[in-house]
């Protein structure tokens, strides 16, 4: 009887999904709630309920921003279409919505199918050319202005200010900032203490003379005054760009502004312009103002339809993307609007949720920025915190409940059956031309036996159908019995434990096709 062989499962870090199955052998091929970090891989941190019975906002959360007031008091606001929220270090909530605010859109809506255009146009089931207007979701932008938060949406147009310098903040709603411009999309406090509101017309204008490439901008450490003079930096700039203006991110004590198609950086130059404009990318607009969000120094984000990623950190650059077809097939680009993109500084990665089977956000693409690889998975949170001045990172399921991350072992949402995960490898060859080997028995490679279970999918062609073998319970060693050209190994386990997968072996055995 001939000698086994020992195939070591050895897989690169990260998943690979950009071509056929065939293709990746050698690489993983599909996970969820997955990671790998400094050549370990096993299950991201798990999450649990912020607070012991925190109220959920209502409405679906697009953005939050938790800072600390003078007073040494910890703060989350958070915004939806139609209400603007702030929770306390007890996580208490409070409705802070501004009187007269107009509520926008929780979802997208295309402008391209049934209802916009003329009755007869076209013919029924085929998608409409490129006509409409799209409109996006609504997205609050936020930011501070000392120790007060600033911000607005594109639907209300107006600035808001909310002082967290009272003695009992909670009780006052937001107010708009005196003489600030309207109709705004987005807007930003840059390092020279001014703040910036991007499109819109000046106080008083008519919304009929909105420009969505102009840009304005108050005076340093006073904005309600946004008239330009001799006396004062208050100014604005029409971009030199084609694309409409979605909204900035600090990055290196500047301000990386973007359109829908381009990138440009603003610069600090004092009197008599203020600020110069220079556009650092072309072909480069983010799919969504939050898919951008800033790591170490550098600005990453997703591209429009999903399609590149780029990083600034000075300069601009394209990442590959090892799961970009997936990722372009898989993402319901009508409601691209929803990215929303996460800084998870624990494990050096950057998160992107984005809405994939269905209208609302419930997946996500991963990229570890150090290690560089990527993962996959499923998992519904549609406004993001890094961590800082809160222990662990606060996230918001599209319910509205906020949760901790990297918490724990347990992935549960609120009224939802818990996840489990697991990742799945690419092809492992177990014989070449008509050699034929079979499987006999796997040596586990892990760090806790019993709680991991294995299954494995063969082939004898790349076109097949997969035959399952499994699951199995690993032990030292696991008896299989199994035969192909091909197989591929899924690992998975629910344990509450920390759990890791190293290199397991195969023992084969000569075989012959039945």
């Amino acid at each position: 009887m001939a000698a086994p062989e020992y195939v070591p499962l050895q897989f690169e870090p990260g998943v690979w999904k950009n071509g056929t199955l065939y293709q990746a052998r050698g690489r993983w091929y599909d996970a969820d709630l997955m990671r790998w970090s400094v050549g370990a891989l096993g299950p991201i941190g798990g999450w649990r309920t912020w607070g012991d019975s925190t109220t959920a906002v209502t409405g679906v959360p697009r953005t939050a921003l938790p800072w600390m007031d003078n007073s040494f008091r910890r703060w989350l606001a958070v915004g939806t279409a139609a209400k603007l929220y702030v929770y306390d270090s007890s996580a208490t909530l409070a409705d802070i919505t501004p009187t007269g605010f107009t509520a926008g859109r929780t979802d997208a809506d295309p402008n391209v199918g049934y209802g916009n255009s003329v009755y007869g146009q076209s013919t029924y089931g085929n998608a409409r050319v490129d006509l409409g207007i799209p409109e996006p979701a609504t997205i609050w932008s936020f930011d501070l202005w000392g120790e007060n938060l600033v911000g607005c949406t594109p639907d209300d147009g107006d600035l808001y200010m909310w002082d967290a310098s009272t003695s009992t903040p909670a009780t006052a709603k937001a107010a708009r900032i005196s003489n600030s411009p309207q109709f705004t999309i987005a807007t930003a406090v840059t390092s020279e203490r001014i703040q910036m509101a991007f499109g819109g017309v000046p106080s008083g204008g008519a919304e009929a003379d909105r420009d969505r490439r102009r840009i304005f901008w108050s005076d340093s450490e006073d904005n309600t005054d946004w008239t330009a003079s001799s006396t004062n930096q208050a100014g604005d700039h029409i971009l030199d760009t084609e694309g409409d203006l979605l909204g900035a991110i600090k990055v290196r004590d500047r301000l990386l502004i973007f359109t829908t198609i381009d990138a440009h950086l603003a610069t600090y130059v004092g009197l008599p312009y203020v600020y110069s404009f220079d556009r650092v990318g072309d072909a480069c607009g983010p799919v969504s103002i939050n898919a951008v969000c800033v790591a170490n120094d550098t600005a990453y984000w997703m591209g429009r339809s999903a399609q590149s990623f780029f990083s600034y950190d000075g300069t601009l650059r394209p990442i590959p993307c090892d799961v970009e077809s997936y990722l372009t097939t898989q993402m319901n680009l009508s409601q691209a609007s929803k990215v929303v993109a996460w800084h998870n500084t624990l494990q050096n990665e950057i998160w992107w949720f984005y809405p994939g089977t269905s209208v609302e956000v419930d997946a996500y693409v991963a990229y570890n920025y150090l290690e560089d690889h990527w993962s996959v998975g499923s998992l519904a949170r549609s406004a993001v915190t890094t961590r800082g001045i809160f222990l662990n990172p606060l996230l918001f399921d599209t319910s509205g409940n906020p949760y901790e991350h990297e918490v724990g072992n347990t992935y549960q949402d609120v009224g939802k059956a818990a996840k489990v995960p697991y990742v799945e490898s690419g092809p492992i060859e177990l014989g070449n031309g008509n050699r034929i080997l079979s499987a006999t028995s796997l040596i586990p490679d892990v760090t806790s036996l019993g709680d991991i279970t294995t299954t494995f999918y063969t082939r004898l062609y790349p076109t097949d159908s997969d035959t399952t073998h499994g699951p199995y319970t690993m032990a030292a060693p696991t008896s299989v019995r199994f035969t192909g050209r091909t197989a591929r190994m899924k690992c998975t386990s629910n344990s509450s434990d920390p759990w890791n997968v190293g290199v397991p072996r195969l023992e084969l055995q000569p075989g012959g096709r039945r």
